[in-house]
């Protein structure tokens, strides 16, 4: 049974191989891949080396979970792809949740766009911004009031002290911290508070 590296080096074909998120991959794997990056050839015991016939374009993901070898790294080209704008994340938030009354899905993702802007274990990504525009839809919000706000929040924080940073914040209005020094006329006018 071939598996997908495998069957990228042998294809007679040019070929694309994509590996998703391979800081969860296991140092074993990564040792592993690094013929593959180097060399374009794997060596399987007991058959021995095999080469790709087609030089493979190789994708590598990572969530930054876990530091890559440095090893890795010098093989590989680095792209840093950042959080989208407001105005793009509202696009995508749109066109992904049509149904999302238009004055929420700019205020769910302002809040979201400030929540970036903390220090925390792990800031929101695209996924739970839609993960959480389907959960306002599905709970028939209309707005982001206070009770709406406290028990969704959880949809986009993941860890406990994320979620009691944003309430710290937004209770403090921002006198905490000098880049949200306008949170607390941004909640009131947009009754987050």
């Amino acid at each position: 049974l071939q598996r997908p590296l495998l069957k990228a080096i042998l294809s007679d074909e040019p070929v694309v191989l994509l590996i998703d998120e391979i800081d969860r991959a296991d140092a074993e794997f990564e040792a592993f891949l690094l013929e593959v990056l180097s060399d374009f050839q794997v060596s399987v015991p007991e058959i021995g080396t095999l080469a790709a016939k087609h030089r493979p374009i190789v994708l590598l993901t990572s969530n930054n979970t876990r530091e890559l070898s440095e090893a890795l790294k010098r093989r590989c080209l680095y792209l840093f792809i950042g959080y989208p704008s407001l105005e793009q994340e509202l696009a995508v938030v749109r066109m992904k949740v049509p149904d999302l009354n238009p004055k929420l899905a700019k205020q769910a993702v302002d809040l979201v766009q400030r929540l970036r802007d903390l220090d925390l274990r792990k800031s929101p990504s695209i996924s739970e911004t839609l993960d959480w525009a389907k959960a306002l839809v599905a709970l028939n919000a209309k707005s982001l009031d206070e009770k709406t706000l406290d028990t969704t929040l959880n949809v986009l924080l993941k860890h406990e002290s994320d979620l009691a940073k944003a309430r710290r914040r937004m209770q403090s209005g921002g006198d905490s911290e000098p880049d949200f020094d306008d949170f607390d006329d941004d909640l009131r006018r947009m009754n987050w508070r």
